[in-house]
């Protein structure tokens, strides 16, 4: 007998399978999602991607019934059903590298090479963004990563010498970054929409356009970290907004974006919307400004 499922269903729950969870309402409070909580099929636990809240099933009865203690979560669920809650495990969390703001130092504010590329001093100053001229990304527009404390998690460098094999090199975990949210965070929860882009070149362009409730997601692939973000944030409408390749290798990845999401949203919150030319950085601000009005439409 699938005893999670027949507890959540007897409670009300109307659960989405999403491989080895449930995804559902939360039905302790009001919410607009219907994926938002997230529930282990084996054992029960569960995450509020919204609260941020977490717990056992004892205690998820215990908020969806109203009950005073968690005593009587357990008498109601042994009194219906056989279920024995699991021992728990000890989870190994993987710790992320901080990196010491002294290396912010040795960034030069020499910003002509976005310039030149029609970003504004005024928008490069506000990532703390520069140059840096010696270690592992000498000859580079770097432009630091912080977490939600404001930690330094790592630097994003553009090669300005065109000589580098790769044009982009990243330093720290970017599978956990969510840029630029130590920028954009009250812009993103105002809008309560979130346009996804694949590099920092296309949200300096947005920017610049005015444009500022975007994510870059450093690729063509929607990281569990990135997710975990936009179901916090719970927006109305997420745009995945990729490069429109002549390879078509930004479209298919924004098909396969978009059927990852939908674990976690519903339809009518998800939408491919990509640039009308090779990526942003490649349209006119006129070009933008209608792309983006055509969101609305």
């Amino acid at each position: 007998m699938d005893s999670v499922r027949d507890i959540l269903v007897n409670l009300g729950y109307h659960l989405v399978d999403s491989g080895k969870d449930y995804r559902t309402k939360p039905l302790y409070r009001d919410s607009s999602s219907n994926t938002v909580l997230s529930i282990n099929k084996g054992t029960g636990r569960w995450i509020d991607f919204k609260e941020q809240r977490f717990g056992t099933l004892e205690e998820l009865v215990r908020l969806t019934l109203k009950l005073d203690d968690i005593s009587q979560a357990k008498l109601y669920i042994s009194n219906n059903f056989e279920f024995e809650a699991p021992k728990p495990e000890k989870e190994k969390l993987k710790s992320p590298t901080v990196f010491s703001s002294d290396n912010l130092e040795k960034i030069i504010p020499d910003y002509s090479y976005w310039v030149e590329r029609g970003i504004s001093r005024d928008t490069l100053k506000i990532f703390e963004s520069g140059v840096m001229r010696e270690g592992k990304m000498k000859n580079r527009y770097v432009f630091p990563v912080f977490d939600f404390r404001n930690r330094l998690m790592g630097a994003a460098g553009r090669d300005i010498t065109d000589t580098q094999p790769a044009k982009w090199k990243f330093s720290g975990e970017k599978s956990l970054w969510a840029y630029p949210l130590k920028y954009n965070q009250k812009i993103l929860q105002k809008k309560k929409e979130i346009i996804l882009v694949e590099s920092i070149g296309d949200m300096l362009t947005l920017w610049e356009n005015g444009i500022k409730n975007v994510i870059v997601t450093f690729g063509l692939h929607v990281s569990p970290k990135i997710k975990q973000i936009l179901m916090a944030l719970d927006p109305n409408k997420i745009y995945i907004s990729f490069n429109n390749d002549d390879n078509k290798a930004g479209n298919k990845a924004a098909t396969k974006a978009y059927q990852n999401l939908k674990r976690q949203f519903d339809t009518h919150q998800l939408e491919i919307n990509l640039p009308t030319k090779n990526d942003f950085g490649c349209m006119s601000p006129s070009e933008i400004i209608t792309w983006n009005k055509n969101l609305k439409m």
